[in-house]
This record gives structure tokens, C-alpha cells and sequence, in this order.
């Protein structure tokens, strides 16, 4: 006989729900492969890679801590401003045409970064990382997870996520002792080969089997559609187009919020160097402790993950930055290593609950249809973000300014920020 109680009205139906949604988060193990290999595939365009780099481009190019800071931001902003259109391209091609045009790019900017010899060919190279590395390798990994996978987005996106972590946990130390092996341009040199040697055909090898995966999508979408037309049938979720999103005051009431992990983690990663020797701290407790950093963000990643699951995407939006401001406080009292590690932890739970709250919330709120368009103006808003911090601290210690400053943006943006997206989704 069916038991019932207050907490579980249908008795064994809650057990059969979650056994669902965990057989449907194994059900495309090749696409959840698929998203964690590729976001992992895009560390050669992220910050924590290129801030590796600072030094030797900054000493090689005569350039201080301003000059490369806007360098990174002019590059920054270009990428952010082509990803409107390169970034819904998801949306009308297969994603293995996609996936490898991107990844031929990537490869081409590690060749132009490692043979840059001017002003020029380094804007170049910046904007080619940033573009296909940052911006359309993990804008493909979690747009394709969260198109095609249904009722455990939140679990999905925080896998995916793990790509991000694991290079913010190994390729610190890997790619530095690289550099000072065989010298920075000859290390763009191995992270090319590496995106056209192994990274191309094995993620093309796993979603080989793409075109059955596309068609139950469609096939999904016309019920969707059918449902809609049906009078006497319930409301189905609307599929929301770009500029649709683009009119709805929630968006504007969220992007504060939604910018801040990549503002203040791209500031804090670039000009780390600079930030633990101001500090007093030791760089290689520093890479040591990123380790803590990635901890830390895989466990918010997998909690966040699964209250996403349970209670919506938007219930997390006005909390999920608040770790931020809990990092400032410490960059402000930081005196010690000990203080490191407070650093690290916050923001590493700050980045996964990113990566595992804002992707299904922009398919929760506005649909799939059309999720490749809508997600490329957050990405393009998150990437402007990571545009601006890196040249906004740059001038702010070349003006002598210190870390005690910085953390105090932190702490009063990210509070402002959260509350601005609780008043929105209230509403």
C-alpha cells in the first residue's frame, strides 16, 4: 500500500521523480563529457590562463600595469561586441560546425599570441582568445547542455562547470613552470597544439551522434507548440525571443548581478601577481591555495546545482554573488597567507554558483528557442564586465591606489547588486 505523510502527499512519487531526473542527467553522459571537456578547452582565453603571462608580455612589450589592463580591455570589448552575432549562430548551425570553427580559432589565436612581435599582433591575439576561448567555447559548453537537457539543468550546468574548475586548479602551476621551461611564446605554441591535436577530435568524437540528440529537441519543441495552440491545455513556457528579452525590465533588474563574479574575478586573476606582492603575501601560497579555490567551487557548484533543480534558477539570482563581498572583507583585512585562502574560497564559491545558477536561469526565464541569441547578450555582458576590471585596476594602481580599495568596491557593488535582482524578480 502507497504511504502518505505531510512532507511526501504522493508517497513514492517523489522517490520516482528524483530517480528520474537522475537518469536523465546519465542518459547524455556524452553531452555532459561534451560540456566539461569544452569549458576546460577554454582556459587558454580565460583570465586565470592569460594573467600567467602578464609579466613576460608586460616586460616584453614595455607595457605597465595600465597600458596591458587596457590592452586586455580593448580586446575584451571587441570580443564582447562580435559574440551578439557569432554567439547565436548555436541557434542555426549544428553544433559540431559550430564547436569546430571555434576550436580552429582558439588554436590559430595561441599561434598569433606565442608570434606576436608589436602593439598590433598582441590586440590581435588578445581579441582571438578572448573571443574564441573565453567568450564561444563557454558560451557553446553550457548553451548546448541547457537546450537539450529539460528538468535537471541546475545538476548539468554545475558538471559542465567542472571544466572551469579543473583548469583553475591545474594549469596555475602547469603552465607557469611551462613558461619557465621552454619561455611564454613557446607555451602558446603547446596550448595550440593542443586545441587542434587533442581537443578537436576528441570532443567531436563525443558528439558524433548529434543529429539524434537535435531531432528529440525539435521533436520537443513542436509538442511545446501543439500544447500552445491547444485551448483547453495549460500554459506552456514561452519561447521568448532576443529582442523580446531585451524589452522586459527583469533582464536589466539581474545583469548587475549577473556581471559581478566575472568583474571582480577577471580583476582579482589578472593582477594577482601585483595584489599578493602589494599584499605581502607569497605567490607560491598563492597557487597552492587555488586548490581551495577549486574545492570551493565545486561544492558550491554541486549545492547550488541542485537547489536550482528544486526550487528554480530564480530563487538563487539575488544570493548566489554574496560570496564576493565575503572576499573583499578579507582583501581588505589580508595582512597574512592566512588570508589568502579566505580570498580564494569566497570567490571559488562565487564562480560556481555562477557557472551552475545563470545559465538555466536565462532558459528557465525566456525559453530554449531561441537561447543561443539570449544567452550570447549575457555572455556579451559578462565579457565586457571582465573587459573593464582588468584596465579599471590597472589605473587604479598606477594612480596608487591599493587592495584596500578594491575590496571595498567588492563588498558595496556586490551587495547593491543583489538586492537590485531580489527587487526585480519580486516584481
Amino acid at each position: 500500500m502507497r504511504q502518505f505523510s505531510a512532507r511526501n502527499p504522493c508517497g513514492n512519487d517523489l522517490l520516482a521523480d528524483t530517480t528520474h531526473k537522475r537518469s536523465e542527467l546519465m542518459s547524455d553522459w556524452r553531452l555532459l563529457a561534451f560540456g566539461t571537456l569544452a569549458s576546460l578547452a577554454s582556459a587558454p582565453g580565460q583570465t586565470l590562463v592569460i594573467s600567467l603571462f602578464n609579466a613576460d608580455i608586460r616586460s616584453a612589450f614595455g607595457l605597465s600595469h595600465g597600458d596591458f589592463g587596457t590592452f586586455y580591455m580593448i580586446a575584451t570589448l571587441a570580443s564582447a561586441a562580435v559574440i551578439l552575432w557569432s554567439g547565436k549562430l548555436i541557434d542555426r548551425f549544428d553544433l559540431r560546425t559550430v564547436f569546430g570553427v571555434t576550436t580552429i580559432g582558439l588554436c590559430l589565436a595561441c599561434f598569433v599570441a606565442g608570434s606576436s612581435t608589436g602593439p598590433v599582433s598582441l590586440l590581435l591575439a588578445l581579441f582571438l582568445l578572448r573571443h574564441f576561448g573565453q567568450g564561444l567555447m563557454s558560451h557553446i559548453a553550457v548553451t548546448s547542455v541547457n537546450r537539450y537537457y529539460l528538468r535537471v539543468r541546475g545538476k548539468a550546468s554545475a558538471i559542465v562547470n567542472q571544466g572551469f574548475t579543473l583548469a583553475e586548479a591545474t594549469l596555475p602551476i602547469t603552465i607557469s613552470t611551462m613558461i619557465a621551461w621552454i619561455g611564454w611564446r613557446q607555451s602558446w605554441f603547446v596550448l595550440g597544439l593542443i586545441a587542434a591535436v587533442i581537443v578537436l577530435p576528441l570532443l567531436l568524437l563525443l558528439i558524433a551522434d548529434h543529429k539524434r540528440r537535435h531531432g528529440a529537441y525539435l521533436d520537443r519543441l513542436a509538442i511545446m507548440e501543439a500544447e500552445i495552440r491547444r485551448i483547453d491545455a495549460p500554459p506552456a513556457q514561452r519561447q521568448w525571443t532576443r529582442a523580446e528579452m531585451l524589452r522586459d525590465p527583469r533582464f536589466y533588474g539581474v545583469i548587475p548581478v549577473v556581471l559581478a563574479p566575472s568583474f571582480f574575478n577577471t580583476g582579482l586573476m589578472f593582477h594577482h601577481q601585483h595584489i599578493v606582492a602589494s599584499r605581502g603575501w607569497s605567490l607560491d601560497t598563492w597557487y597552492v591555495l587555488l586548490v581551495a579555490y577549486a574545492i570551493s567551487s565545486i561544492a558550491a557548484s554541486l549545492i547550488a546545482g541542485t537547489l536550482v533543480d528544486r526550487n528554480g534558477a530564480r530563487a538563487l539570482m539575488p544570493v548566489f554573488a554574496l560570496p564576493i563581498a565575503a572576499g573583499g572583507l578579507c582583501l581588505m583585512a589580508g595582512g597574512t597567507d592566512f588570508w589568502i585562502a579566505g580570498v580564494l574560497i569566497s570567490f571559488g564559491a562565487a564562480s560556481g554558483m555562477t557557472g551552475a545558477v545563470t545559465p538555466p536561469f536565462w532558459a528557465e526565464v525566456y525559453g530554449v528557442q531561441h537561447l543561443g541569441a539570449i544567452k550570447a547578450v549575457a555572455t556579451a555582458v559578462m565579457i565586457f564586465a571582465s573587459a573593464l576590471s582588468p584596465a579599471l585596476y590597472g589605473w587604479m594602481f598606477d594612480a596608487g591606489l591599493g587592495v584596500t580599495t578594491i575590496g571595498a568596491f567588492n563588498v558595496i557593488f556586490v551587495i547593491a547588486a543583489s538586492a537590485c535582482a531580489w527587487v526585480a524578480l519580486r516584481t
